[in-house]
């Protein structure tokens, strides 16, 4: 009705939502991620929960049993299944970023206030 937007001194409510969107995504990024790593090659804080059977031995012993070949096969499985979903959580970060930039720049023009320069600086003009 009056053709302005309502000015928050802190977060608005959607720059809250983004905040928390923004952390679950990135904390998913970085679990998918150290899993992937700790698979792929077994290196990271969660490689003792995995082993890592990409040994010449551990290849041969795989071939001569049937059994240790489909839990290859599974472990390829899963090892795809994280990387997806890891590279679909990285995109979502990514294009979230973008979003909240394009909003800090929309915000900025709305209420003619640098907002970027707010968030290094922790002030902000009052009204």
């Amino acid at each position: 009705l009056r053709f302005s937007a309502r000015r928050y001194v802190g977060h608005s409510p959607a720059g809250g939502a983004m905040v928390v969107a923004l952390l679950l995504f990135l904390a998913g990024t970085v679990a998918s991620g150290l899993v992937l790593y700790a698979e792929d090659r077994g290196a990271g804080p969660l490689a003792p929960f995995y082993t890592q059977g990409s040994s010449a031995a551990a290849a041969g012993a795989a071939k001569a049993s049937n059994g240790d070949e489909d839990e290859g096969k599974q472990r390829k499985k899963r090892e795809s299944a994280f990387k997806e979903i890891h590279e679909v959580l990285a995109n979502v970060t990514l294009a979230l970023v973008i979003v909240h930039i394009l909003g800090v720049v929309l915000a900025s023009f709305v209420h003619r206030e640098n907002l970027a320069r707010a968030m290094i600086t922790g002030r902000k003009r009052r009204e």
